[in-house]
């Protein structure tokens, strides 16, 4: 009876019934309501990522493109000078000038020369004769109007007058200049020379070596690491270097 029972339940299951019965006590009863869904658990850890699969193989290549605008780049720099002798051809001759003025003849060209070293001459003692006091020694002029001032500063103003800072070459130009400073009541006067560019060398103001010294005994020793300037005193006509900033008598040196 018990084998009878369980497979009609198991019949009753495989044709979809919601229901089975038993009319003994303790048989199959009728199914329950359905309870509500439970809560969503917890989300799981992510996974790892997988590693990077291989490369694929290179497609085929692509059409050739388009050719860009040309674009001139920077000229190189110039190459080395050609051998001697490997000369290029003439160019095409120049328009010609304008006519010039009509010249002496030939015999009186040396009359020409004369003239000219004349107005030279002239315009010599004019810049010599425009300052207060002017002197005449050999082919030049030392001229001076009593200023003082620092080195740079009398060497601007001998130049700006058409000259230079005075610079004697010789002895004799070395006396006149001290007889100039004594006139003027002048114990000390400045030199055009310098040892600016290396130290212990003095040189003129356009960088030449001098050809005429007469420093005092031990002079110049640049005492302190400061004395770049050369200075004359009128006493007994030594050199002597000093700092350039300090204020003396200067004589300017008018030549060709």
């Amino acid at each position: 009876m018990v084998l009878s029972t369980l497979y009609l339940t198991v019949l009753l299951l495989s044709l979809g019934h919601a229901e089975l019965t038993d009319s003994r006590p303790g048989g199959w009863c009728s199914a329950g309501v359905p309870g509500s869904p439970g809560h969503n658990g917890q989300p799981g850890r992510d996974g790892r990522d997988g590693k990077h699969g291989r490369d694929g193989a290179t497609g085929p290549k692509g059409d050739r493109g388009e050719p860009g605008e040309p674009v001139p780049g920077p000229p190189g720099k110039m190459g080395p000078a050609g051998p001697p002798g490997n000369v290029g051809p003439a160019g095409p001759a120049g328009p010609r000038g304008q006519k010039g003025d009509l010249g002496l003849p030939g015999d009186l060209q040396p009359l020409q020369t004369d003239i000219n070293a004349v107005l030279l001459r002239i315009a010599l003692v004019e810049k010599a004769a425009s300052f207060r006091f002017f002197r005449k020694v050999g082919a030049k002029y030392y001229a001076t109007e009593g200023l003082q001032s620092t080195y740079d500063a009398g060497l601007k103003f001998c130049r700006d007058a058409g000259g230079d800072l005075v610079l004697p070459q010789n002895e004799k130009e070395n006396e006149v200049l001290v007889t100039m400073l004594s006139l003027l009541g002048a114990e000390i006067g400045w030199l055009g020379t310098t040892d600016r560019k290396t130290e212990g060398t003095f040189l003129d103001t356009d960088g030449s070596s001098l050809v005429f010294t007469k420093w005092a005994t031990g002079e110049p020793n640049n005492f302190g690491n400061k004395e770049h300037c050369g200075m004359i005193f009128s006493s007994n006509s030594l050199w002597n270097d000093v700092p350039c900033d300090r204020n003396y008598h200067v004589v300017c040196e008018i030549a060709n």
